[in-house]
């Protein structure tokens, strides 16, 4: 795919590289070698700046300083009139990598790349601001932004600027009140899509009625379709804690007029939805696949894809239809671009991480999923520039059962699963047509040769004797008598008891460590009676769980580990064992019993 891609869809094919090996941190160099330049010399300028991306996205807040200072000095090393590509990338790859670090040395590198006023890099730029100072509410990088939103005049970077400014704010709530007021009412359009972001970040998760209520009236009431759009899509996070809420608020919008509200609304039941397989949702966005306007198609797959995921035909009968509809839009032959594109990644989405990860924008304990938020955001942003849908990898969870004991060693132990296996077993794989061989014709018959036959057959038939009664070939039955019935009926009433011991039986099952444990199966969960593990945070059934040995006297059964041995992560660790900055705390005992522990 790579050596066909050109242009930007080379770079967005690399950058696609850092979605596969995310979180990869010990061999992200190593991985993207081939792609990245040599000598600070530059031959394929889309291909390394999606590598500068990829990098950024496989260091996604975990950006080491080697990562952090190869990037900034990519900002500067390339000039010439692809420069402002490689700088894209490596704006974008600084953002994820510094995402939420509030460097102020990160930030500078790229207000002076934002200042260059190129519009291809500047919109990059003002991204990987908003994610470098995510959160932060700083006062000082605000107004430089808001500043040189109104001095340019490049559309894009405005727009960048107006997400950059909504992440700065994220879980502000009042107190980016200030800030909305003034953005609210302004002239350009954009700013005001900047005030819709700034709602919607500062107020995510928290379902308050006061933002919710002025993004309903943007939707409504503003004659730009980019600000009603984003804000019926902001609903969706908003009330990301309380789904079931979203169906019935969005349901009048997803019948409007304006094809870019219907839009929005099937956005934000993707979003609030998200894995939770909603009937109430399915509802509304089926009819949407049929839609006449080809992004409205576009955004309800996507948002089936976000609220199906890892749900298969035994749980949502759905299922089926939807991927089979997924599947005509793509090789329909001369299909809206548009509409294609939605239908791929939304197959791509279902199945993400090989039906092992969900959308989640919280995690376990309900806490807001900082990195998630802004991956779903910028995702949405893919609707100006489709490179950006890369940043969707950042809301993936893993879904299964970690469990690890003091020694961060994972004991072999199970829990219990009452209910049925088949409904959260793997959808079934998606099977590739077959060439088939080509069938040998059939030979031509003529009347009077079939004629022929079967006058030759009636000869052949009056010389054979005829065969007597009593030697048939049929077998005689044997004489049966009641006792005989009376046994087999015993084994049929046997037979029947143990299936329906199996069946019985089937309803339960136990789930080991390190397995996939689906969102939707944990209220099934529990706990054996008398484990010999207990979690030390009761209530916990998923996730990474550090459980305590009830009987630490007795030898453990510790799962051993498949991975092959890793020179390059054995170096690494230890580098680590030898800096005292990183080395754990001193034995202590945690106070369980005490209720304020």
């Amino acid at each position: 795919w790579l050596a066909r891609a050109s242009s930007w869809s080379k770079f967005s094919a690399t950058a696609a590289l850092g979605v596969i090996h995310h979180g990869q941190i010990k061999h992200g160099f190593s991985l993207l070698q081939p792609y990245l330049p040599e000598d600070k010399t530059s031959v394929s300028p889309f291909s390394e700046g999606g590598a500068f991306f990829a990098l950024g996205l496989i260091h996604a807040c975990h950006g080491s300083d080697k990562v952090v200072n190869y990037l900034q000095d990519a900002l500067i090393s390339y000039q010439g009139q692809n420069a402002e590509i490689l700088q894209h990338g490596a704006c974008l790859g600084l953002g994820a990598a510094g995402m939420g670090s509030g460097s102020d040395d990160i930030s500078n590198s790229l207000m002076n790349v934002l200042f260059t006023d190129s519009a291809v890099s500047g919109e990059a730029a003002a991204l990987g601001l908003g994610l470098v100072m995510m959160g932060s509410n700083h006062e000082s990088t605000l107004r430089g932004m808001l500043d040189y939103a109104k001095e340019t005049k490049h559309e894009k970077i405005i727009r960048a600027l107006s997400v950059g400014m909504g992440l700065i704010m994220f879980g502000r709530k009042q107190q980016a009140d200030t800030m909305i007021a003034s953005l609210i009412d302004e002239e350009d359009p954009l700013l005001r899509l900047g005030a819709v972001h700034i709602i919607t970040m500062a107020y995510c998760g928290t379902g308050d009625n006061g933002a919710i209520r002025k993004l309903l009236h943007l939707s409504v009431s503003d004659v730009k379709d980019d600000v009603r759009r984003a804000a019926v899509t902001g609903l969706g996070f908003i009330l990301l804690r309380s789904p079931e809420q979203v169906p019935r608020m969005v349901e009048l919008l997803s019948e409007s007029f304006n094809p870019h509200v219907r839009v929005g609304a099937a956005l934000a039941l993707g979003i609030a939805c998200a894995g939770t397989g909603s009937k109430a949702a399915i509802a509304i966005l089926e009819p949407m696949l049929k839609d006449s306007v080809d992004f409205v198609v576009e955004g309800a797959s996507i948002a089936l894809a976000f609220i199906l995921i890892q749900q298969n035909d035994t749980y949502e009968p759905k299922v089926a239809d939807v991927r089979k509809r997924f599947a005509e839009i793509i090789e329909t032959k001369h299909g809206e671009g548009v509409t294609k594109f939605g239908a791929a990644i939304s197959q791509g989405i279902i199945d993400a991480g090989g039906r092992n990860v969900t959308i989640g924008l919280t995690t376990n304990d309900g806490q807001l999923n900082a990195p998630a938020c802004a991956g779903m955001l910028l995702f949405t942003q893919f609707w100006y520039w489709f490179p950006l849908a890369h940043f969707l990898a950042l809301a993936f969870k893993p879904t299964a059962l970690i469990a690890i004991n003091k020694d961060l060693k994972a004991p072999n132990l199970e829990a219990i699963c009452a209910s049925r296996k088949a409904l959260y077993a793997y959808p079934p794989n998606v099977e590739q047509p077959v060439a088939q061989a080509p069938t040998k014709v059939a030979t031509a018959v003529l009347s009077t040769t079939a004629k022929a036959r079967r006058a030759g057959k009636k000869i052949a038939g009056a010389e054979e004797p005829t065969s007597k009664p009593e030697e048939s070939e049929e077998p005689a039955k044997e004489p049966t008598d009641d006792n005989s019935m009376d046994v087999d009926d015993a084994s049929a009433e046997a037979k029947g008891a143990q299936k329906k011991g199996r069946k019985l039986g089937a309803d339960t099952f136990m789930v080991g460590n390190i397995t996939r444990l689906l969102p939707f199966q944990e209220k099934s969960m529990k706990w054996p009676a008398g484990a010999r593990y207990v979690p030390v945070k009761q209530g916990r059934i998923s996730g990474v769980l550090v459980v305590k040995d009830t009987t630490p006297q007795e030898p453990e059964d510790l799962l051993q580990s498949t991975l092959p041995d890793d020179p390059a992560g054995t170096e690494e660790e230890e580098e680590d064992a030898s800096n005292p900055a990183l080395q754990p705390p001193e034995p202590f005992e945690y106070p369980f019993d005490e209720e304020n522990a």
